[in-house]
């Protein structure tokens, strides 16, 4: 069976999405402010969401005026995060969702802010890397999410249409960024109150394994027209 030869893509974001990182992000960020004497704060890391590491530090350093230099900054933060990826475990039915969705044909893509050596570490330590076809790094862009560059990225190197697409994101700004690229986009957003920040277009959901039946539903459709 040839992959490359699929149309249909889902494109999952990795922190918050396939990994359970929220937690072990959020630490690595608040130890990367107390490194440089900054006091952290909610819109700081709002401020920096989705965005690759070297906009992310440069836009730290800003806000927080550190005077170390750009390229320690990176370092130090690329090894804080680095550390935490070595502990963080899948996100709950991230491997189930996987599996279906690679069963059932559809291209499997992640489109992360992380590098790409980490991310296909991680997959590779957690065994989902079998289910997953593509991944783009954030060091693979030159523009991180909200721009649409790391998703049309991903339509070109996995062959799909973004009519025939899907995305997971775990936040407005990964959500805008597939929209951007014209990718039915999906959120995972348990809670309720948070709706009001997504872009209207996007379904929400309160859990990944929610996709499923959706992801089934192609095989069916594929099935009933060899009929």
């Amino acid at each position: 069976m040839n992959r490359n030869a699929r149309r249909r893509g889902i494109f999952f974001n990795l922190d918050g999405i396939l990994a359970n990182s929220g937690g072990a992000v959020r630490a690595a960020f608040e130890r990367f402010a107390a490194l440089g004497g900054a006091v952290p704060s909610e819109s700081d890391f709002a401020a920096i969401d989705g965005a690759p590491l070297p906009i992310a530090a440069a836009t730290l350093k800003r806000r927080w005026l550190l005077p170390q230099s750009l390229d320690e900054l990176q370092r130090r933060y690329a090894g804080l995060i680095d550390n935490a990826f070595l502990e963080i475990a899948p996100a709950p039915g991230a491997a189930a969702t996987l599996e279906t969705a690679f069963r059932n044909g559809w291209a499997v893509g992640v489109v992360t802010a992380n590098t790409g050596a980490r991310s296909r570490a991680w997959l590779a330590r957690t065994r989902l890397a079998a289910y997953v076809d593509i991944v783009v790094g954030g060091d693979e862009v030159c523009l991180g999410k909200p721009e649409p560059e790391p998703y049309r990225i991903a339509l070109v190197r996995s062959g799909c249409a973004n009519e025939l697409s899907i995305a997971v994101e775990d936040s407005p700004c990964g959500a805008r960024s597939a929209l951007g690229a014209g990718i039915r986009s999906y959120g995972i957003a348990p809670d309720e109150r948070t709706a009001m920040d997504w872009p209207g277009s996007v379904r929400l959901i309160g859990a990944l394994d929610e996709l499923i039946p959706e992801l089934e539903r192609q095989r069916a459709r594929r099935s009933a027209g060899r009929r």
